[in-house]
């Protein structure tokens, strides 16, 4: 972990916040890794059930950071260079995407580039009143990262994709709900205490529940119903499996919650 990203646990909900609020929190290849270790880091802890990524200051976060690097990270007719360079940070995506701890964005003032591509990956997204939000790649000569097309394609449609991605229009506040981007704009006074419900509510489930139903969801983007159904089929029965259901059982007999436990 670096300083570029705080890493905190508590009541089994798992904090990142990204740390460059004097740059507006713009993405270093440093914060990156730091990114991926704290994600690592939860997920391998048995009693962390959700993960919230946030910031520090005023903002999410305004995309890669042009002036962390001497020389720059991507020279002049060295395709190859940025290419590697990108690949080192679409490990961060992969991992989010495959993790079975679910992941919460919660994002306030500027809100572009890599930045936003990274929280297209998380499966909850809640903004405040402060966000505007653009994907930027066109304006800086670049054609999008961390698979800010793919997921905006799945979310929004070809269509609003291309006009997000072609001529990347600035959306602020509520109509960065209305384009479907995120779950709820909120008051910035109402964003963290939304957030943290959220998570806490998560964690307060089944985790082999909630992972297996995140695997359901992830499935059902791309595979045919025949090929979805034998699927669910087997999540079903790793969950039938669980002690967390027979725990559930007893729960609703004995007019309880449930403790649901870390067992495989």
């Amino acid at each position: 972990m670096t300083d570029t990203v705080i890493f905190t646990v508590a009541d089994g909900v798992a904090t990142l916040a990204m740390n460059r609020p004097e740059r507006r929190n713009s993405f270093t290849i440093e914060m990156a890794d730091g990114l991926l270790d704290g994600l690592e880091r939860a997920e391998n802890d048995p009693a962390v059930r959700a993960v919230v990524l946030t910031s520090t200051g005023a903002h999410w976060g305004v995309g890669r950071d042009n002036s962390d690097t001497a020389p720059p990270p991507y020279p002049p007719g060295d395709h190859l260079q940025g290419r590697t360079s990108l690949l080192h940070y679409t490990r961060l995506v992969h991992f989010m995407y495959d993790m079975n701890t679910p992941t919460i964005a919660e994002m306030r003032g500027g809100i572009a580039g890599a930045h936003l591509s990274f929280a297209l990956g998380c499966d909850f997204r809640y903004a405040d009143t402060t966000a505007v939000l653009s994907t930027a790649f066109v304006k800086v000569a670049f054609a999008g990262d961390l698979g800010a097309s793919w997921h905006l394609t799945r979310l929004v449609g070809p269509t609003k994709a291309r006009e997000l991605m072609l001529l990347s229009p600035k959306l602020r506040g509520q109509e960065i709900a209305d384009r479907g981007l995120v779950n709820a704009v909120l008051p910035p006074e109402e964003l963290s205490a939304k957030v943290r419900e959220t998570a806490e509510q998560l964690a307060s489930f089944s985790p082999h529940a909630v992972a297996r139903t995140r695997r359901n969801l992830l499935a059902a983007q791309t595979l045919s119903l025949g090929d979805y159904l034998p699927l669910e089929a087997e999540t079903y029965a790793w969950c039938a499996a669980s002690p967390d259901a027979e725990e559930a059982r007893l729960a609703f007999v004995e007019k309880r919650a449930p403790r649901f436990g870390t067992d495989a």
